[in-house]
C-alpha cells in the first residue's frame, strides 16, 4: 500500500536511507528542521511522520508537540527514530505525543512492519471515532427523549457506592419510585436473601413468588404485575403501565436492565467478601500454627531454665560442699556464696524477661484472632 511520508530529520543521508529502505511505492517529503517540517503541515496531511529526535533548534520531541497542537495533526501517526535506547528517552516520546520509537540501527522489515502497523492503527482510530461520535449522539438524544433511561443509568452509578443489601435495594426502590411505581424486591448475598419494599410490608405470598420468580431468571408479566428476575435479585412491580403500550416496552427495559446492575453489583460483593472469608481464614490458620509453635518454644525454654536452674543450685551445692576442704577465709567463703547468688539471681531475671515476651506475644495473637473475627 502507498503512503504520504513526512521526512524530518537534519541529516540528507538520513532522508536516502529511508528512502531506500521503504521503496518507491510511496510518496516522500522532506524537512530538515522542526521549523520547516510545522511549515509544511499547512500545505497538506500526511498519512505518518519518521522524526528525528536530536535535531539542531526544535529537537524531535519539541516538534512532535507542536504537531499535536493543530487538530488537524492531532491523529497523524508519528514514529520516532533515533539511537538512544534508554527507556527515559522512549517514554519521553510517549509524553510529547509519538506512537512508536524504533532505535537505529533498523533494518527493512521492521521500518516498513512499524509504519504499516502505525497507518492500519491511525485508520482504525479515525473509525472508531465516528462510530463513538454517532452513538455518542445516538445514547444523548435517547437520554434527552426519555428521562426513564436516565434513571436507569442515574441506578447503574450509584450501584457501585452501595455495599450492602439495604443500601442497594434503596436504590432500586428509588429508581422505581421515580417512575411511579409500587416495587418490592428481593437479593441475596452468599445464600441469605431479604424482601423490601417502597409500599409497605411484604406478606408471604409475595416473598413465595419472589423467590420462585428468583429461580426461574426470567421476565414474567401478569397483567399489572410483573416479575423481573436473575439469581440474586428478584423484582416485582404491582402497577405496571400495561394501557400505555410504548411506555410499557420502555419500562420492560428498563427495570431488566436495573435487575440485571443489581445482580452484577451483588456477584461483585460476594466475590469480595468470599475474599475476605478466605483471606481470614488463612490468617486465622496462620495464627493458630504461630501460637502452637510458639507454646512448643515457651516449654523448650522452661525445660532449658530448668536444668540451667538445677546445674546452678547443684553447682552452689557442690561449692559449698567443697569449701571445707579448700581452707578458704569466712570472707572468701562469703565473697562465693554472693557471686553464685548473684549468678542465680541473673538466671531468675532471665526467666522473667522470657516470661514477659511470651505474654506479649500471646496477647498479639490475642488481637490477631479478634481482628479476624
Amino acid at each position: 500500500m502507498s503512503y504520504s511520508i513526512l521526512l524530518i530529520d537534519d541529516d540528507e543521508v538520513n532522508h536516502d536511507i529511508a528512502k531506500t529502505m521503504l521503496g518507491e511505492s510511496h510518496e516522500y517529503f522532506s524537512a530538515y528542521n522542526g521549523e520547516e517540517a510545522l511549515a509544511l503541515f499547512g500545505e497538506r496531511k500526511y498519512d505518518a511522520i519518521l522524526l528525528d529526535v536530536v535535531m539542531p533548534g526544535m529537537n524531535g520531541y519539541e516538534v512532535c508537540k507542536a504537531i499535536r497542537l493543530a487538530p488537524q495533526n492531532a491523529q497523524t501517526p508519528v514514529l520516532f527514530v533515533s539511537s538512544k535506547d534508554d527507556i527515559e528517552d522512549k517514554l519521553e516520546g510517549f509524553k510529547a505525543g509519538g506512537d512508536d520509537y524504533i532505535t537505529k540501527p533498523f533494518d527493512v522489515e521492521e521500518l516498513s512492519f512499524r509504519i504499516d502497523r502505525l497507518v492500519k492503527y491511525s485508520c482504525e482510530i479515525d473509525t472508531l471515532k465516528v462510530n463513538c461520535e454517532a452513538a455518542e449522539e445516538v445514547t444523548m438524544t435517547a437520554i434527552t427523549s426519555c428521562s426513564e433511561l436516565g434513571l436507569c443509568l442515574e441506578f447503574i452509578e450509584s450501584s457501585y457506592q452501595c455495599n450492602t443489601l439495604s443500601d442497594l435495594s434503596n436504590a432500586i426502590l428509588a429508581t422505581c419510585q421515580n417512575l411511579h411505581l409500587h416495587a418490592s424486591v428481593q437479593l441475596g448475598l452468599l445464600g441469605e436473601f431479604r424482601d423490601f419494599s417502597n409500599c409497605g410490608a411484604i406478606n408471604p405470598l409475595e416473598s413465595e413468588l419472589l423467590r420462585k420468580g428468583r429461580d426461574s431468571k426470567t421476565v414474567i408479566n401478569i397483567e399489572k404485575r410483573s416479575f423481573f428476575n436473575s439469581a440474586y435479585c428478584s423484582l416485582l412491580i404491582k402497577n405496571m403501565p400495561i394501557d400505555d403500550e410504548e411506555k410499557y416496552g420502555r419500562f420492560n427495559d428498563i427495570l431488566a436492565l436495573v435487575v440485571r446492575g443489581a445482580d452484577a453489583r451483588l456477584k461483585s460483593l460476594e466475590t469480595n467478601i468470599k475474599a475476605i472469608q478466605a483471606k481470614n481464614k488463612g490468617l486465622r490458620e496462620l495464627s493458630q500454627v504461630a501460637s502452637r509453635d510458639l507454646e512448643d518454644i515457651e516449654q523448650v525454654f522452661k525445660n532449658y531454665h530448668n536444668a540451667c536452674q538445677e546445674l546452678v543450685e547443684r553447682l552452689i551445692f557442690d561449692v559449698e560442699d567443697s569449701m571445707m576442704s579448700f581452707g578458704v577465709s569466712d570472707a572468701q567463703e562469703q565473697t562465693l556464696r554472693e557471686t553464685l547468688d548473684s549468678a542465680k539471681d541473673d538466671l531468675q531475671q532471665i526467666q522473667e524477661h522470657s516470661e514477659d515476651m511470651s505474654a506479649t506475644f500471646n496477647d498479639f495473637f490475642i488481637k490477631l484472632d479478634k481482628l479476624i473475627d
